[in-house]
């Protein structure tokens, strides 16, 4: 009996959008400047030769529309899974770290030492994002839709994704650059520990 194929996953982080620079954006749904999609784009290109079986992608626009775009030009399956969009600032939405530092410095600065562990007010707390991410990723990788895939989404699920895969610890997966687009590469098979195979 020949041995089941691993899943190699390709997980790519949207990249820049419209609107203010340097702010929490988590719930907010701004869209991709064309400065993002050409970010998307070049990064994909570091594997030429992939052909995905299926794409999954975060509900908001700054990774749904490049995907919807990317499946229609290629004919691959998409799935818009609400699990894998970004951890919600609550009141931070849309504010500088300077900003909502300045309007709340306790609960600031709980949120920066903790890494998330205390939420933004009323926002979500990284065991909430850690939770629904990852029956998400186990919903996605148990379904029959192929060994190559593509993730499209934020860098907090990429983080999230760390801790739950490959037990980062919260220090660091949020110590990790994770710039527009970037991207990580897993293999996962099934019985086995999954392996990380690049991360810029």
């Amino acid at each position: 009996m020949s041995k089941p194929e691993p899943i190699l996953i390709t997980i790519l982080r949207h990249g820049a959008v419209e609107g203010r620079a340097h702010v929490f954006r988590g719930a907010l749904d701004d869209q991709l400047s064309e400065q993002g999609v050409s970010q998307m784009r070049q990064a994909l290109l570091c594997f030429p030769k992939q052909k995905y079986d299926a794409i999954a992608s975060s509900p908001l626009r700054r990774c749904h529309d490049f995907s919807v775009m990317l499946a229609a030009q290629h004919g691959w399956a998409l799935q818009v899974m609400s699990e894998f969009r970004e951890l919600s600032f609550g009141d931070w939405e849309g504010l500088t770290p300077d900003e909502a530092e300045a309007r709340e410095p306790e609960m600031y600065r709980e949120f920066r030492s903790s890494y998330g562990v205390h939420a933004p007010p009323n926002g979500e707390a990284l065991a909430s994002l850690r939770e629904r991410v990852a029956r998400g990723w186990q919903q996605w990788i148990a379904q029959d839709i192929g060994a190559n895939r593509l993730l499209v989404t934020h860098a907090g699920v990429m983080r999230a994704l760390l801790i739950e895969l490959f037990a980062f610890t919260p220090a660091q997966a949020f110590q990790i650059a994770l710039p527009e687009a970037a991207c990580m590469r897993v293999s996962w098979l099934d019985g086995q520990p999954p392996f990380l195979l690049s991360l810029n």
